[in-house]
């Protein structure tokens, strides 16, 4: 196949994976990105060297972010059309394995040089190496995110945590991946380019050698490992609120390199034994915070955190902002992992609809709460030692996050953004507009908890405010109810 065959190939992959509409509005994010830096850059835009410092801070704080969630993801998506039409084409595997890979750059890629590309100007990163690096960052997501996926759930955790921690060493280290961000122009490009082209070629042969399932043969998923409950003497809304508050359903992708092991899974964990691995998380977190506090290295008032030249406040930013940020985006994420595993024709039969799905919003909600608390009393454990920005963190956690939650929910089955999740072992189905909605609500606390660690009022009022916001829906069946028809017309059973 030619370079033109080669091309409409991988577009055609790339139309199967995002709607029209998500690539339209994504396409004019992008713009927007590239004419106001183009702008700045002409313009010569100059900041004061503090709020460049922060500017690079933050940027470095994202990119390890999102190193880190394409980490978790698992293995390449692979749709149920790729395996009935795409895998009996008659082309080879290096081309079905650039053209998957394409369609995985695209899921991603556009909306973080939309998100990061912003930064760029701020951080005077000179216009040749802009591009340049956003070109690597994304090469390097969409590599990790089909690389990392062959270890087990807990060695790829392991291992994305070891990534996001290099990333955000960029604050510091020359040989980062994110360093170009800090002023490492020539260090931090060529460390990116050594890992972006060699995990890409990596990624790229080992796809063209993975082995194709084609038809009907989808792998199966995973079994649950909920606990065993009873039932006896629980009927209706006690019934459902026992089985909701006892265990939490987990939605990704497993698979590593084997389009035909890439697989969608749903699996249901004790919920007391999810707390414990966030529980044993928050140890180590407060474990790193009293090693700082006790050099000295962490800031002990707002102003402190609010100059962007401190050294400590660095420390504080990727010690308390990036933590809460990666439990928010999970938790407000995981919502649509609740809907699209619910069966309407069966569950509706026990309670109205509307009375159902408030319920179980209202429980994922309770859920979210429970499993915040462990870094909640680790930031309180700070705080009590002196370093007063950490109580900022505690309503957004406690309040806002579960709150959005329920709003996310209620998002996600009134819009029905994603297919209902059948067992067949495949990502559900095309990325649509609606998708960004998601999006949207995700990004409101990660605006709200950079301004929290600055001021505690700002946390109160507007976490109190984001509760109000979500009051009628937690009071009020109606809108439920309105939602549970959507999600039967658009194919939900």
């Amino acid at each position: 196949m030619d370079a033109a065959g080669r091309l409409r190939l991988a577009w055609f992959v790339v139309r199967t994976r995002l709607s029209r509409g998500l690539v339209a509005l994504t396409l004019v994010m992008v713009a927007y990105g590239l004419v106001s830096a183009a702008y700045l850059y002409t313009g010569r835009v100059t900041l004061p060297p503090a709020d460049v410092r922060f500017y690079r801070v933050m940027a470095i704080a994202y990119s390890a972010i999102l190193l880190f969630l394409s980490s978790m993801q698992g293995g390449m998506a692979v749709l149920k059309s790729d395996r009935d039409y795409l895998f009996t084409l008659p082309v080879s595997r290096s081309e079905l394995a650039f053209s998957l890979y394409v369609g995985q750059l695209m899921l991603g890629g556009l909306l973080t040089v939309a998100w990061l590309g912003w930064y760029l100007p701020f951080v005077e990163v000179p216009p040749g190496y802009a591009a340049f690096d956003l070109v690597l960052f994304v090469l390097l997501m969409t590599s990790l995110s089909a690389s990392v996926a062959e270890l087990p759930a807990k060695r790829r955790a392991l291992a994305a945590s070891a990534i996001a921690l290099w990333a955000a060493s960029g604050v510091w280290n020359p040989v980062s991946p994110s360093s170009f961000f800090s002023a490492h122009f020539l260090a931090g490009t060529l460390t990116l380019a050594a890992l972006s082209v060699g995990l890409t070629s990596y990624t790229l042969r080992r796809l063209g050698r993975a082995p194709l399932i084609v038809g009907s043969q989808a792998s199966q998923p995973s079994p649950s490992e909920g606990p065993v409950l009873s039932f006896q003497g629980a009927r209706g809304p006690a019934a459902l609120l026992r089985m909701k508050l006892n265990s939490i359903t987990l939605s990704g992708r497993v698979g590593g390199f084997s389009a035909g092991g890439s697989r969608y899974f749903s699996r249901r964990v004790s919920l007391l034994k999810f707390i414990g691995y966030l529980a044993a998380a928050s140890l180590s977190l407060l474990a790193a915070a009293l090693a700082l506090y006790a050099l000295g290295l962490l800031p002990t008032g707002y102003q402190a955190v609010r100059d962007a030249r401190s050294g400590g406040a660095t420390a504080f930013w990727l010690l308390f902002y990036m933590p809460a940020v990666i439990a928010e985006v999970l938790f407000i994420g995981f919502s649509s992992s609740d809907v699209i595993n619910e069966r309407p024709w069966l569950a509706f039969t026990s309670l109205s609809p509307g009375r159902y799905l408030r319920l179980s919003a209202l429980s994922w909600a309770l859920v979210t709460l429970a499993s915040l608390v462990p870094f909640s009393i680790a930031y309180l454990a700070i705080w009590l030692l002196g370093v007063w920005p950490a109580i900022g963190l505690l309503p957004q956690l406690l309040i806002t996050t579960p709150a959005l939650s329920v709003l996310a929910y209620f998002a996600s089955a009134s819009l029905v953004m994603m297919p209902q999740l059948r067992y067949e072992g495949f990502t559900p189905g095309q990325a649509g507009a609606r998708g960004l909605v998601l999006v949207i609500i995700v990004m409101v606390p990660v605006v709200m908890l950079s301004y929290s660690l600055s001021s505690f009022s700002f946390s109160l009022y507007s976490s109190l405010a984001s509760l109000a916001l979500v009051s009628p829906l937690l009071a009020l069946d109606r809108p439920w109810a309105s939602a549970s028809r959507k999600l039967v017309e658009r194919g939900y059973v």
